[in-house]
């Protein structure tokens, strides 16, 4: 008589949808500010990803801006249920920041816990999360703009794969630089555009390609943007820098200038240097 054995993979014995935590993508993400904590609470959704650490140069502000009233609340509300109550109930705008996100991320993965699970890193320096951070398969950049090439090059150098937030850089140079890293890297880049990304896309470029509607020969597109103000003067003096933020890391690659409201929150959009600017 011989005895016989068989081997059941773990996501068998897990259920349906069990994903093991060894099977897990580990993402961190670096800027949770408004954006950033909607890409966020979309990852955390994805039973194939594990958070485990955040980066930031803001600790915690209620001073984001939303695209309507209370809206980060609300989805946060939705993604928490009944634990919301015992979280954020009490802020009084719009709050983001890396401990907002730390404690958003630890209250979500409390609902259904695995047992492996320890907790959320907190970083406000992303060289800092990528050098000390040694489980990381990739990295979200929810950072400004001009930011957005500098700390995806790093990521990509440490052989991390990247989701980037659009633009995904600054310039052209940028761009190009971006590609020859992504090469060499031989990892998996993608940078978010909604609209490209969209089903009326897909099918307006299926009707040209199929010359359903003839020969194009002039587009014209519009926006409704901007949202953000523009054309400001570059003010005289500074502000008081915020005791949350890291002024000087949030500058990044920018040129050196003095912390103001002009620049912070989202007004940055507008400006050349942070943003597309006019």
């Amino acid at each position: 008589m011989t005895a016989a054995f068989t081997i059941v993979p773990r996501h068998v014995l897990g259920g349906p949808g069990y994903i093991a935590p060894s099977e897990k993508i580990t993402v961190g993400c670096v800027g949770v500010g408004a954006q950033g904590t909607r890409v966020m609470m979309d990852f955390l959704k994805q039973p194939e990803v594990q958070i485990v650490a955040v980066c930031d140069v803001n600790k915690e502000s209620s001073d984001y801006v939303e695209w309507f009233p209370n809206e980060l609340r609300d989805k946060q509300r939705a993604l928490l249920g009944s634990r919301y109550s015992d979280w954020g109930s009490d802020w009084k705008g719009p709050t983001a920041g890396r401990e907002p996100a730390r404690r958003l991320i630890e209250a979500y993965y409390a609902q259904a816990p695995s047992g492996t699970y320890k907790g959320c890193s907190v970083f406000v320096d992303y060289r800092e999360l990528l050098e000390q951070q040694k489980d990381l398969d990739a990295v979200m950049v929810g950072t400004p703009d001009h930011a957005h090439a500098v700390v995806s090059i790093a990521a990509m150098k440490k052989r991390k794969h990247v989701l980037c937030q659009k633009p995904l850089t600054h310039s052209i140079y940028e761009a190009r630089r971006i590609a020859e890293v992504a090469r060499e890297a031989r990892i998996a880049t993608q940078v978010t555009i909604n609209n490209q990304a969209s089903e009326d896309t897909r099918l307006l470029c299926e009707w040209i390609w199929a010359g359903a509607i003839g020969p194009v020969r002039e587009v014209h597109n519009w926006s409704s943007r901007p949202f953000w103000p523009q054309g400001l003067d570059r003010p005289a003096s500074g502000e008081a820098v915020p005791s949350t933020l890291d002024w000087d890391l949030w500058l990044g690659p920018a040129p050196s200038r003095p912390y103001s409201r002009v620049y912070l929150p989202f007004v940055w959009r507008g400006w050349y240097d942070f943003g597309s600017g006019h």
